[in-house]
C-alpha cells in the first residue's frame, strides 16, 4: 500500500510543472476552458466536433492525475518517520497546486467525496473517519495560514486600496479556497476566526462576486451572520444560470440536508425558520425540472411535505416559503403532488387559506408597509395549472368559493377582498383553459356548471357597469378577466356540442346529460352586449367561434340515435337562435366605431368572419350586417371588399382559420355558405375590373397568407369532393344536394381560373421564379385531384360538363409545370375513358365526346397513348342476323346476337333457367369485384367491405373454375391494377400489333341506313339511379326500361339500331351485294377519335396565324413560298397527302382574308390595359377589361384575330412593336367584359405587356369559319366518309323499276329525273350528287328527298314511340345519341329559303302530309325573319317561358337598389344632423330613433340584395343548365336541323348528344371543299350534294390559292372524276322559253328542257312589244370608267338606258303589280351603288320597294320577274374582265322569269367566246337592238310589236341570216316569237301578274309575296311552285293568270337528245359540241332506266296531276 502511494507521488513529482494535477491545463498560460459548467459561463461557444473529442480526452488524462494525486493523498494515513519526508514534499506541491489555479481548488476540493468513497470501500469508518480528520485539517491549515496572511496584508493597506487585486494570488486563492473547503465551511469558529476579518477587509471597495455556485455561498445563505448571509444571497442572486448537477451534490446538498433537520416540525427550531426559508428560496429558484426529480427529490427529508407544515407557523417566513412553495409547483407539478402523495390539491389550498400569517395580513387595514398580497395570492393560479384536468374541478370549486365568496366578506380588508376577486377570476379562467384541452363531455359539463351556476351572476355585475366605457384601454383588469371567462366558457360550451356530436355520431350514445339543455350563459352573456362597449361584443364573439363547423342531425342520423340527437338539436337550435336573435341583432344597432374597434381585435375579426361563414342563414347575413355597418356597402362582396382592403393584413389569417376549421370538421351545412363567400373573396382579389390583387397597389409582404388562402381554398375543395358522396346518403334534400354539387364545381372551376392572379401576385411580391410559384400552387390542385376526378361519376349533365371541364384544364396545367398526377388517378381516369360494354370499366354517364376529351388530356399529361385492346375473336365471330324465333327467345337483349362458341345451345323459344342464373351470379361477382377494385383503388372501401371482399375471394378459391376466359380477365384486370406502368406499355405495344392485324376487320360494326332514329320524339333524358354518383354496381344493360326522373339519376339512352332496308323490300342485304345501294361501314371508333372528330386540336393553326407579322407584303405569308403548294388533285391515295395538299392552301386563303380584311377594315382602335398575364401552354394570355357599351360598338368575339400595337393607330404604324393576337374568351360580367387574348411570345410587343401596361387593339378579322374548316380538315382521317371524300368518289347510279319511279312521282309531283334522283338519295349511302340548273326544282326535289328520308320516323312518331328492329346491328353503345337528319347551305339565305320551304309541310312516301319540327341554328340577326320562330334561340326561349318572370324579377330587384340608395342617402342626412350637436333633448332621442329605423331597414334591404345577387348567380348557372336541356330536347323533338356549313360547326353540337348520319348540303358546288367537311363530323355516312357547277364557283381571295383549284368545290372533283353519278334536273321551271334557249344549249349541252307550257306561263302584256320582248340583248353605245374609289368599274350609259327601260315598261304597262318583280343586276359593286344612287335620285327611296338592286354573285339563287343585266364593260380595246367567268355569265342570263334584258357594248363583249356567243345568238334570233337607244325607248312600247308565229331559233339552229332589229326599221318589221313545245298551243296568251307560284328557292320575298293566295289546282309536275293550268278561253280581266300545270314531265321539248328520258321518238344527241371548258361539265348519260317490254307491263291509270287543295291562310290586312 504504502509503495503504490509512494509511486504514485513519484510519479507526480516527475510531471512538468506547468501541468495541473487537478483540470485539463496543462502549461503555466493556460487559461483555457474544458469543463462544461464553465463552458456555461461563456456567452456564446461554438465548438466543432473534432475540437469537442480532444476537449473531452484532456478532461479524461486530467482525471487520471487527479485519481493519482487522490492516491498520492494516503501517504497523510502514515505516521511514521519514514513518511513524514514524503508528506512535506506532497504538502509543499499541493498548496502549490492550489495557489495558481481557481479550477484545480475547485475540482480538489469536490474530489473529497471520491476520496471518501474510495477510502471506505478498503477501510473501517472509524479509520476513514481519522483519516479523513487528519486530511480535512491539513486543508483547513493551510487555508487558514493564508487567510492570517491575507489579513495582514490587508491591514497593512490603507482602505481604499484594500481589493481582490492587493492582496495577490495567495490571499486570492486561499479566499476561494476557504469558499470551497466544506469541513472549514462547517466551522464556525474557524469562519469567525480567521474568515470574516479578511472577507470583509477584501471588499472594502468592491463586493466579491463568484461565477460558480461554491460551497460557501450556500452556506452563508443559511448563516446568521448577516454579512455572510447578505453576500451569499447577493451572488446567488446575480447568477443568471441554474445549478448543476455537481454544484447541487458538492455545494448545496451537504447544507440543505442539514438546515432541513433543524426545521423539521418535531424539533423545529422557529428561530432558524425565517433564515432556512429564505436560503431555501435562492436555492430553488435556482433550480430546473430536471433537478427537481433527480437531486431534491432524492434527499432524504421531504422538502414538500415540511414546507406544508410550515404554513401553519405564523412568522416571517410566510411569504418566502410561499414563494418557494409556488416555483416548487411551477417546476415540476407531476413531482409537486408525487411529492405531497395522499394529500390532494384541495387540502393544500385549504392549508394554506388557512395559514394564521395569511389570514391576518388578508384583514390588514392600516397598511403601514407594502403587503404585496398580489405575489402572496399568485400561487392560486400557479396551483390550478398544476392540477390534472381530471382532478381540477373540485379543488377549483372550493377555491374559488374561499376567493370570490368567503375572502369578499367584509371582515376582510378592500385590498384583500380586490386581490383576492382578481385572483379568483384568474383561477377560474386558468382551470376553463385546462378543461378545455380535454375535451371530455362530463368534465366540460362540470366546469361550464361552475361558471354558470356558481358565479355567473357576480361575473355579469362586474361586467354590467362597463357600458360606458368603449376603448380597450379603458377596461380593468377584473372586467377583462370576467370578459375572458364568458368567452372561454362560451368556447367551451360552443366545443361540448362539438364533442357530443361526435361521441353521438361515434356510439349513437352519450355518456352524460347534455347541457346544452339550459345555454344559460349564451343567453345571459348576449344580453350584455350594447352598444358604446364592443369589448363585450368582442368576447362573446371570440367564445362562439366554435359554432363554425355544427350542423344537425340529418333525418337518417336521427333513425340511429334519436334521443340524445334530437336532444343536441334541439339545444343547437337554441344557441343558433341566441347567436342570431340576441347577439348579432344587438350589434346591428353598433355604431361604426364599435365595429371598428371589434375588427381592430385580431380576436373579434377572426370571431366575425367566421359566422360569415356560418351555414346558419340569419347568422351568416347578420355577421354581412356587422360589416356593412363598417363599409356602408350595399352587398356582401362590398363587404368583403372594403374589409379586405383595409384589414388585409388580419381578415386573410382569420379567413385561412375559417376555411382550415371547415376543412377539418368535414361538415355539409356551412359548405354551402363558404362557397358563396370564398367566391367573392376570389372577386376581391382577382376581380379583372378592382381585384385588389391587379391593382397597382396591392397589399405588399402578404405574400405567406396568400399562399395560405390558396392552399386553404384547395383543401376545403379537395374535403367537399371527398365528402359530397357520404352526404349524399345522409338524407339531405336532392335538390340541395344538386344545387350545391354545381355551386361547389362552379366555385372549383372559377377558384383554377383565378390561379394565373395568384400566381402572378406570389411571383412579383415573393420575387420567386414562375416555375416554382406554378409548382407550389398547382401542387395543391394535384393533390386533391382523385376527389376531383371521383365527380366524373356524377349523374347530373351540368356537374358532368363541368368536371370533365375541371380535369381537362388541371391535366394542361400540371403538364405546363410537369407535375404528374398520382398514379391511382390516372388509372381511374383511363379506367373511365377506356370503359367500353365489351370491357367496362368505371361506371358513369359520361358522352363519348367527354370521354375522348378526358383521354386526349390525359394522353398529353402522360405523354403517352392509353393502350386500346382489341378483341379479335368478337371481330372473326360471324354477325347473323336473328330471326323472329330468336328475337323472342332472347328476350330485349342488349343486342348480341352471335352465340358464343364452345356452349350448348337452349331450344328455340325457351328459357334455361339454370344458364341464366349462372350467368346472373357471375357478373354481379364480377361487378362486385370490379366495384371492390376501384373502392380499393380510391381508398374508400369500408372495413365490413373489405370483409366481404375476402370472403367473396376465398369462395372463389373453392368454387370450380366456370369460364376460364372471365377468370383469366378477372386476374388480369387486378394485375394492371397492381402493376399499372409496366402494363401500359406493354398494352400499348401489343394493341398496336392487333390493330396492324385487325385493320381489316375492324370496320364492320354496324352497317345501315343513314336516317334510323331521325325525329325520335319523346326520347327521355332522365337517369335511373339514387345516389349523386353512378354506382358501379348499377346495371347497364339494354333491359332497363325504368325511368327514374330523380335529377341524379338519368336512364342510360338505349342504342338506336339502324336497319339494312332495300327499298325493293329486301331486308338484311349484305354490303358485298354490288347490284344494291351503296351502303357505308361504320368504323368502330374510341372516344379518342369521337373527340377528334368533334373538336381537333387547333393549336397549330393559332401558331401560325398569331405568327404572321400583319404589315407583311405578297401574296404569300411570312415564311411562305409557291414551292410549298400543289395543286389540289381530282382524287388521291390517302388521308395524309389530302390533308398535306389542303392545309397550305387553306392557311393561304387564310392570309388572303387578312390581308383583305386589313386594306377593308373599318374598325375603331381602343385601349387594352393589360390587367394580367401568364403564360399556358405556347402562349402568352393577357387579359383587359371592355366595357359593355363599348364592346357592342367593337363586338370583340371569341376567336377574333386583334392587331396589338403600342401605337394608337395600330393600322398605320408598323414600326411600333406589334403582334397578331386571338381573342381566347370573352367572359361577361354584369359590369364589364374580361377579355382574355392569346399571343405568341417573342414578339417585339411581348416584353411590354405586363401588368397594368396599355397598348391599343384593332379587330382584323374572325377566324372561327377557318378554325372550323381547320379542324374538319384535321379530323378528316376519323370520318366514317373519309375515303369517299379523299378519292372524290359518289355513290353509283342505279337502275330503278318503272314502278319505284312512277310512285315517286305520283307521291311528290315530281318529274322522271327528280324522281331518279329522290330514289338514289333515299337508298344510297356516301355521297349523292344531284345537279339542279336554274330552276330546275331542286328545292323541290330536296324536300321530297327530307321527306323521304322522314317515312319512317314520322310514321311511327304518332303513338310517341320508336318502333326498333329486333336484333339490328349498331355500334354497341349504350349511350348513343339520336340521329338526326342536318341540312346545310353556304349562305344564311339558301338555308332560310329551304326552312320556309320545310315549314310549308313535307310528304313521306306513302303520300301523307306532315307538319315537321324544324331547327334553325346561327345567329338570329342573319336569320330572315320569316324563320325567326324556328331558330334555336327562339325555340329555348319559347320552351323555357320565363322571360316575362325572368323580366319581374329584374324589375324588384332594381327597386331594392333603388330603396337602398335613397335609404342610405336619408341615413348619411341623419347622421350629419346627429354629428352636428345641434339636437338636443327629445329630439336627439327621436333622432336616434329614426336613425335606428333607417339602419334596420338598410339592413333589411342588404340582405335582399345578397339573396338577389345569389340567386341571380344561380339563376345563372341553372339558366344554362335549362338551356342547354332544353337545347337538347328540342334537338331530341327535331326532325331536321338546318344551318350554315360553318354554322354546323356550332360548339352547340360538340356539348350536345347528338349525331347527322345524313346531311343534305344545298348549293353544295358554291362552296369551298373545307366548308363541305363541317357538317360531315358528326357521324355522317349518308351526304346528299345538291348544286350547279355551271354557276358561280366558291368565293375564294386568294388568286394563288385559286391557281392551285383551292376553288373547287367537293361536288365538281366528284363530278371531274365521276360525272357519269350525277342525277341532272333536265326541267327548268323558271325562265320563258326564250331566256332559257340560250343558256340550255350553252351550259348544259341542251340537256335542259322546259316545263311543260312555261311560254304561256311566262307571257307577260310587255311581250306584245319587241322592244320588251322576253329575251332581249341592247347594245349600249358608250365607255365605261373607273369608279372613284377602289379598282371596280361604273358605266354611266347603260345606267341610263336601264332607267329608260323601266321608265317604258310602267309607262306603257301601269295595271301591273310590279312591287319586288324586278331585279337589276351587273358584276361589278361600283356599278351598283351608282344604279341606286340615279334611281333612289330620281325614283325615291320606294323604289327599292319596287326594284331589288345586287351584284350578280348575290343574285345566284334568285330569281325576279324581269332582270336587267348590266355587263358594264365597255372600252377599246382590252379583255372583259371576270365576265369571262361563263359561270358568273349563266346566272346573270337565268335569274329572270319572264324578261331578260342584257345591257352591254357588243364591241367589247365579243372579246369573250362565250359572250360572242351570246351577241350571233341574239342577233340570229332577232333579239339584238342597237342605235339609239334612248330614242327608241322614248317612243311607246307599241310602236315595236311582236310579231307571232315565228319559229323560236337558237344560235346554232338558225338557217340564215335574220334582220335585226334597229332604229330606222319599221315597228311592225320585228322578229316574230313562237311557242315551243310538243303541245303546240298557239293560242293568244293573257296578259298576267306573277302569283304565288311563281317562286324560285333561294329567292327571299316580301312578306305580301307570301300571303298571296294560292290556286286551287294542284302543283306542276318537278316545279318547286304550286300552279295551275290556265285555260286559254278563260282568261282573267284582271290581268293575274296562273301558272300552267304540268301533267306530265315527258311532255316537253328537249334542246338535245336527253338518253332516256323517253321511250321512243326521243331525238338523239347532236354528234357534234363544243367543248366546253366550264367546271363541273355534264356528259350525255346511259339510259338510267331499262326501255321496258309494252306488252309485259301492264298499264297503271296515270298519276293525278291534282293534289287536293290546301287550306290558304288569309293574307292580314
Amino acid at each position: 500500500m504504502g509503495e503504490l502511494v509512494v509511486q504514485k507521488l513519484s510519479e507526480l513529482q516527475k510531471l512538468d510543472t506547468g501541468i495541473h494535477w487537478f483540470c485539463p491545463r496543462s502549461t503555466a498560460n493556460d487559461y483555457d476552458i474544458y469543463l462544461e459548467e464553465d463552458i456555461l459561463l461563456l456567452d456564446a461557444h461554438q465548438e466543432s466536433v473534432h475540437d469537442k473529442s480532444t476537449r473531452l480526452e484532456k478532461i479524461r488524462v486530467a482525471e487520471g492525475r487527479r485519481d493519482d494525486a487522490l492516491e498520492a493523498c494516503k501517504i497523510f494515513a502514515f505516521d511514521g518517520a519514514d513518511a513524514k519526508p514524503y508528506q512535506d514534499v506532497f504538502r509543499v506541491a499541493l498548496a502549490a497546486q492550489l495557489g495558481r489555479c481557481d479550477i484545480c481548488v475547485r475540482e480538489y476540493h469536490r474530489a473529497r467525496y471520491l476520496l471518501i468513497q474510495g477510502l471506505e470501500a478498503a477501510f473501517d469508518a472509524e479509520e476513514v473517519q481519522a483519516f479523513m480528520k487528519t486530511f480535512d485539517g491539513m486543508n483547513v491549515r493551510r487555508i487558514t495560514d493564508g487567510l492570517d496572511r491575507t489579513t495582514e496584508v490587508l491591514q497593512e493597506l490603507p482602505p481604499d486600496e484594500r481589493s481582490i487585486k492587493a492582496i495577490g494570488d495567495a490571499g486570492m486563492y486561499a479566499l476561494f479556497e476557504a469558499l470551497n473547503c466544506i469541513p472549514f465551511l462547517q466551522d464556525e469558529d474557524a469562519l469567525q476566526r480567521h474568515f470574516d476579518l479578511p472577507f470583509r477587509l477584501v471588499q472594502t471597495k468592491k463586493k466579491l462576486k463568484l461565477p460558480n455556485y461554491a460551497p460557501g455561498m450556500v452556506s452563508f445563505l443559511y448563516s446568521r451572520n448577516e454579512e455572510r448571509s447578505a453576500w451569499a444571497v447577493r451572488n446567488v442572486g446575480q447568477l443568471k444560470r441554474q445549478l448543476t448537477g455537481p454544484e447541487f451534490d458538492h455545494s448545496v446538498k451537504p447544507f440543505l440536508e442539514g438546515t432541513i433537520a433543524r426545521v423539521h416540525i418535531l424539533a423545529l427550531d422557529k428561530d432558524f425558520l425565517p433564515t432556512f426559508w429564505r436560503g431555501t428560496k435562492s436555492i430553488v429558484f435556482k433550480l430546473n425540472k430536471d433537478q427537481v426529480r433527480n437531486k431534491l427529490r432524492t434527499m432524504d427529508s421531504n422538502l414538500y411535505t415540511i414546507a406544508l407544515e410550515h404554513f401553519q407557523v405564523d412568522d416571517s417566513h410566510f411569504s418566502d416559503l410561499l414563494s418557494s412553495y409556488q416555483r416548487l409547483l411551477e417546476l415540476s407539478s407531476k413531482d409537486f403532488w408525487a411529492a405531497l402523495g395522499t394529500i390532494n390539491p384541495q387540502a393544500v389550498a385549504e392549508t394554506i387559506f388557512k395559514s394564521p400569517t395569511l389570514q391576518r395580513l388578508l384583514k390588514v387595514r392600516d397598511e403601514r408597509e407594502s403587503l404585496r398580497l398580489e405575489e402572496k395570492m399568485e400561487w392560486t393560479v400557479v396551483l390550478v395549472k398544476s392540477i390534472t384536468p381530471a382532478n381540477v374541478v373540485p379543488p377549483v370549486r372550493s377555491m374559488l368559493e374561499q376567493l370570490l365568496r368567503r375572502f369578499q366578506k367584509d371582515e376582510y380588508s378592500k385590498y384583500a377582498q380586490s386581490v383576492t376577486w382578481t385572483k379568483g377570476l384568474s383561477c377560474l379562467l386558468t382551470a376553463l383553459s385546462v378543461v378545455e384541452q380535454v375535451k371530455v363531455g362530463p368534465l366540460t359539463t362540470h366546469m361550464i356548471e361552475v361558471v354558470s351556476r356558481d358565479h355567473l351572476d357576480s361575473i355579469l355585475l362586474e361586467l354590467s357597469g362597463a357600458e360606458s366605457r368603449k376603448t380597450e384601454m379603458q377596461i380593468s383588469k377584473d372586467e377583462q378577466l370576467c370578459l375572458d371567462i364568458v368567452g372561454q366558457t362560451l368556447r367551451m360550451d360552443t366545443n361540448a356540442l362539438v364533442q357530443d356530436r361526435a361521441t353521438i355520431l361515434r356510439t349513437a350514445s352519450m355518456d352524460h346529460e347534455l347541457h346544452v339543455s339550459s345555454l344559460e350563459m349564451w343567453k345571459r352573456s348576449m344580453k350584455l352586449v350594447r352598444r358604446g362597449y364592443p369589448a363585450i361584443a368582442t368576447s362573446v364573439l371570440s367564445g362562439i367561434e366554435g359554432i363554425l363547423p355544427l350542423e344537425n342531425f340529418t333525418s337518417r342520423q336521427l333513425e340511429k340515435a334519436l334521443k340524445p340527437a334530437k336532444s343536441w338539436n334541439d339545444g343547437l337550435k337554441r344557441a343558433l337562435t341566441y347567436v342570431s336573435g340576441d347577439l348579432l341583432e344587438r350589434l346591428d344597432a353598433f355604431e361604426y366605431e364599435d365595429v371598428l374597434e371589434i375588427v381592430q381585435d385580431p380576436k373579434g375579426l377572426d370571431a366575425t368572419i367566421r359566422l360569415l361563414f356560418n351555414g346558419d342563414q340569419h347568422i351568416h347575413q347578420g355577421a354581412v350586417s356587422v360589416f356593412r355597418i363598417l363599409s356602408e356597402a350595399e352587398d356582401r362582396r362590398g363587404c368583403l371588399m372594403h374589409v379586405l382592403t383595409v384589414f388585409y393584413a388580419t381578415a386573410m389569417p382569420a379567413i385561412n382559420n375559417a376555411l382550415d376549421d371547415l376543412a377539418r370538421a368535414r361538415c355539409f351545412q356551412p359548405c354551402l355558405m363558404s362557397l358563396k363567400v370564398c367566391t367573392d373573396i376570389f372577386s376581391c382579389l382577382c376581380d379583372s375590373s378592382d381585384g385588389l390583387l391587379r391593382s397597382a397597389d396591392s397589399p405588399q409582404g402578404h405574400s405567406k397568407v396568400l399562399e395560405a388562402f390558396w392552399t386553404r381554398t384547395w383543401q376545403l375543395l379537395g374535403m367537399i369532393f371527398q365528402e359530397t358522396e357520404p352526404w349524399s346518403n345522409l338524407g339531405h334534400d336532392k335538390q340541395l344536394m344538386q344545387d350545391f354539387c354545381r355551386e361547389a364545381m362552379d366555385f372549383a372551376d372559377h377558384t383554377f381560373e383565378q390561379y394565373s392572379v395568384i400566381a402572378s401576385s406570389l411571383q412579383y411580391e415573393a420575387g420567386k421564379g414562375s416555375g416554382a410559384v406554378k409548382k407550389m400552387l398547382l401542387e395543391q390542385a394535384r393533390s386533391k385531384f382523385m376527389f376531383i376526378s371521383r365527380w366524373l361519376r356524377l349523374r347530373d349533365d351540368y356537374l358532368i360538363e363541368k368536371a370533365v371541364s375541371l380535369t381537362v384544364k388541371i391535366l394542361g396545367r400540371l403538364r405546363e409545370v410537369d407535375i404528374k398526377i398520382d398514379e391511382p388517378a390516372a388509372q381511374f381516369i383511363e379506367s373511365i375513358v377506356m370503359s367500353t360494354p365489351q370491357k367496362p370499366g368505371v361506371k358513369t354517364k359520361l358522352s363519348m365526346q367527354q370521354k375522348a376529351q378526358l383521354r386526349r388530356a390525359l394522353e398529353k399529361h402522360l405523354g403517352e397513348s392509353l393502350s386500346e385492346v382489341i378483341d379479335l375473336e368478337a371481330l372473326d365471330r360471324p354477325k347473323k342476323q336473328k330471326n323472329l324465333e330468336e328475337w323472342a327467345a332472347s328476350g330485349r337483349s342488349s343486342g348480341a346476337s352471335t352465340p358464343i362458341s364452345g356452349t350448348s345451345r337452349s331450344k328455340a323459344g325457351t328459357i334455361d333457367v339454370e344458364a341464366w342464373s349462372e350467368a346472373a351470379q357471375r357478373r354481379k361477382e364480377r361487378e362486385a369485384w370490379e366495384d371492390d377494385g376501384m373502392k380499393q383503388l380510391m381508398g374508400t372501401m369500408t372495413a365490413s367491405e373489405r370483409l366481404a371482399q375476402k370472403k367473396l375471394q376465398q369462395e372463389r378459391q373453392k368454387k370450380p373454375v366456370l369460364n376460364a376466359a372471365s377468370t383469366k380477365a378477372a386476374q388480369k384486370n387486378q394485375q394492371s391494377q397492381q402493376d399499372f406502368l409496366a402494363n401500359r406499355q406493354k398494352a400499348k405495344a401489343e394493341a398496336e400489333k392487333n390493330r396492324l392485324a385487325a385493320a381489316a376487320r375492324a370496320k364492320g360494326v354496324g352497317i345501315g341506313s343513314g336516317v334510323a332514329g331521325l325525329g325520335d320524339l319523346g326520347k327521355d333524358h332522365t337517369r335511373k339511379g339514387e345516389n349523386v354518383m353512378v354506382s358501379s354496381s348499377e346495371e347497364s344493360d339494354d333491359d332497363e326500361d325504368d325511368v327514374d326522373a330523380d335529377l341524379f339519376g338519368p336512364a342510360l339512352k338505349k342504342k338506336v339500331a339502324r336497319p339494312n332496308v332495300d327499298p325493293n323490300g329486301a331486308v338484311g342485304l349484305k354490303p358485298e351485294q354490288k347490284a344494291g345501294p351503296t351502303k357505308i361501314q361504320r368504323t368502330a371508333r374510341s372516344a379518342r377519335d369521337m373527340r377528334a372528330r368533334l373538336a381537333p386540336d387547333l393549336t397549330s393553326l393559332h401558331r401560325v396565324i398569331l405568327g404572321w407579322d400583319f404589315f407583311h407584303d405578297g401574296d404569300y405569308p411570312p415564311g411562305m413560298k409557291e414551292h410549298l403548294f400543289r395543286p389540289v388533285a381530282n382524287s388521291f391515295t390517302d388521308p395524309k397527302t389530302y390533308q398535306d395538299t389542303f392545309q397550305p392552301l387553306l392557311t393561304l386563303e387564310a392570309w388572303q382574308g387578312l390581308i383583305r380584311a386589313r386594306e377593308e377594315t373599318s374598325s375603331k382602335p381602343y385601349e387594352v390595359k393589360v390587367a394580367n398575364r401568364t403564360n399556358v401552354d405556347a402562349f402568352i394570355e393577357i387579359s383587359s377589361i371592355v366595357g359593355h357599351a363599348e364592346n357592342r360598338e367593337l363586338q370583340l368575339q371569341e376567336s377574333d384575330i386583334v392587331l396589338l400595337s403600342k401605337a394608337k393607330s395600330p393600322a398605320r404604324d408598323a414600326t411600333a412593336p406589334h403582334c397578331l393576337a386571338r381573342i381566347y374568351r370573352v367572359k361577361r360580367q354584369k359590369a364589364h367584359c374580361e377579355v382574355v387574348y392569346q399571343l405568341l411570345p417573342g414578339s417585339s410587343l411581348a416584353p411590354s405587356l405586363v401588368g397594368q401596361s396599355v397598348v391599343w387593339g384593332l379587330k382584323v378579322q374572325s377566324i372561327t369559319p377557318l378554325e372550323r374548316e381547320y379542324g374538319a380538315l384535321q379530323a378528316l382521317q376519323y370520318y366514317d366518309l373519309c375515303n369517299q371524300i379523299v378519292r372524290a368518289k359518289p355513290s353509283k347510279r342505279m337502275t330503278y323499276s318503272e314502278n319505284q319511279i312512277v310512285a315517286y312521282q305520283s307521291v311528290w309531283n315530281v318529274n322522271r329525273a327528280q324522281s331518279e334522283a329522290i330514289n338514289a338519295a333515299l337508298v344510297n349511302e356516301g355521297f349523292s350528287l344531284i345537279q339542279g340548273p336554274p330552276g330546275s326544282g331542286k328545292t323541290k326535289t330536296i324536300v321530297a328527298i327530307v321527306g323521304g328520308l322522314l317515312t319512317n320516323t314520322l310514321s311511327s312518331s304518332s303513338s310517341g314511340t320508336k318502333i326498333s328492329v329486333p336484333g339490328a346491328l349498331g355500334n354497341g353503345a349504350l349511350d348513343a345519341p339520336p340521329r338526326k337528319l342536318l341540312v346545310c347551305a353556304p349562305s344564311n339565305a339558301a338555308v332560310d329559303e329551304l326552312v320556309m320551304r320545310m315549314k310549308e309541310g313535307i310528304k313521306t312516301k306513302n303520300g301523307r302530309e306532315h307538319q315537321i319540327n324544324i331547327v334553325r341554328v346561327g345567329r338570329s340577326d342573319a336569320i330572315n325573319s320569316q324563320v325567326v320562330d324556328v331558330t334555336m334561340d327562339e325555340l329555348v326561349s319559347k320552351r323555357l317561358g320565363n322571360n316575362e318572370v325572368d323580366q319581374k324579377k329584374r324589375e324588384r330587384t332594381a327597386e331594392i337598389f333603388k330603396e337602398h340608395e335613397k335609404v342610405s342617402a336619408r341615413l348619411r342626412e341623419l347622421y350629419q344632423k346627429r354629428d352636428a350637436g345641434a339636437v338636443k333633448g327629445p329630439e336627439l332621442a327621436e333622432l336616434e330613433t329614426e336613425i335606428g329605423s333607417m339602419r334596420k331597414r338598410k339592413n333589411e334591404l342588404g340582405i335582399r340584395i345578397d339573396n338577389a345577387k345569389d340567386q341571380e348567380r344561380n339563376a345563372g348557372r341553372e339558366a344554362e343548365l335549362n338551356r342547354k336541356k332544353a337545347q337538347q330536347a328540342i334537338l331530341d323533338e327535331a326532325h331536321v336541323i338546318c344551318a350554315t356549313l360553318s354554322g354546323s360547326g356550332h360548339d352547340m353540337f360538340q356539348s350536345l348528344n347528338i349525331e347527322f348520319e345524313t346531311v343534305v348540303i344545298d348549293e353544295a358546288a358554291q362552296c369551298v371543299e373545307m366548308s363541305s367537311l363541317i357538317p360531315l363530323k358528326y357521324g355522317c355516312v349518308k351526304c346528299i350534294l345538291v348544286g350547279d357547277p355551271k354557276q358561280l364557283p366558291p368565293t375564294v381571295f386568294s388568286k394563288e390559292a385559286a391557281k392551285f383549284q383551292y376553288e373547287q368545290s367537293l361536288f365538281v372533283r366528284m363530278q371531274n372524276n365521276f360525272s357519269d353519278e350525277v342525277h341532272l334536273l333536265d326541267t327548268q321551271y323558271r325562265m320563258h322559253p326564250d331566256i332559257s334557249v340560250f343558256p340550255s344549249q350553252t351550259f348544259y349541252d341542251g340537256l335542259l328542257k322546259d316545263g311543260r307550257g312555261m311560254l304561256e306561263l311566262r307571257q307577260r302584256p310587255w311581250h306584245a312589244s319587241s322592244m320588251l320582248a322576253p329575251y332581249r340583248f341592247f347594245d349600249v353605245a358608250g365607255q365605261h370608267q373607273s369608279a372613284p374609289q377602289g379598282h371596280s368599274l361604273v358605266n354611266i350609259a347603260e345606267i341610263e338606258i336601264a332607267m329608260a327601260l323601266y321608265d317604258r315598261l310602267r309607262t306603257d304597262f301601269t295595271g301591273y303589280d310590279y312591287s319586288g318583280r324586278i331585279g337589276i343586276i351587273t358584276p361589278y359593286k361600283s356599278q351598283l351603288k351608282m344604279l341606286k344612287d340615279r334611281f333612289a335620285k330620281r325614283y325615291g327611296p320606294d323604289i327599292f320597294d319596287t326594284v331589288e338592286f345586287n351584284t350578280t354573285d348575290a343574285f345566284q339563287g334568285r330569281e325576279s320577274e324581269i332582270i336587267i343585266f348590266s355587263c358594264v364593260r365597255a372600252s377599246p380595246a382590252g379583255g372583259i374582265g371576270f365576265l369571262q367567268d361563263i359561270r358568273r355569265m349563266n346566272v346573270g342570263l337565268t335569274r329572270a322569269k319572264s324578261s331578260l334584258w342584257v345591257l352591254g357594248n357588243s364591241d367589247s363583249l365579243i372579246r369573250g367566246q362565250f359572250w360572242k356567243k351570246l351577241v350571233d345568238d341574239a342577233k340570229a334570233r332577232d333579239c339584238y337592238t342597237t342605235g339609239n337607244l334612248k330614242a327608241m325607248l322614248n317612243q311607246p312600247s307599241s310602236a315595236f310589236p311582236a310579231q307571232r308565229g315565228a319559229s323560236l331559233r337558237s344560235m346554232p339552229d338558225a338557217g340564215g341570216h335574220v334582220p335585226q332589229m334597229r332604229q330606222d326599221l319599221s315597228p311592225n318589221v320585228s322578229s316574230a316569237l313562237h311557242q315551243r313545245g310538243t303541245n303546240g298551243d298557239s293560242s293568244a296568251q293573257s296578259l298576267q301578274t306573277p302569283s304565288d307560284g311563281d317562286r324560285m328557292e333561294g329567292i327571299s320575298y316580301k312578306f305580301a309575296d307570301r300571303i298571296t293566295k294560292k290556286p286551287d289546282s294542284g302543283t306542276g309536275i318537278g316545279s318547286d311552285r304550286s300552279a295551275p293550268q290556265a285555260p286559254v278561253d278563260k282568261i282573267s280581266d284582271t290581268l293575274e293568270p296562273q301558272d300552267v300545270e304540268m301533267s306530265n314531265a315527258d311532255d316537253t321539248t328537249s334542246r338535245g337528245a336527253t338518253p332516256g328520258s323517253n321511250f321512243s321518238g326521243a331525238e338523239t344527241s347532236l354528234s357534234a359540241k363544243e367543248s366546253n371548258p366550264a367546271d363541273g361539265n355534264v356528259k350525255p348519260r346511259v339510259g338510267a332506266v331499262a326501255r321496258p317490254n309494252v306488252q309485259q307491263i301492264k298499264k297503271r291509270q296515270a298519276a293525278s296531276p291534282f293534289m287536293p287543295p290546301r287550306k290558304q291562310n288569309k293574307p292580314k290586312p
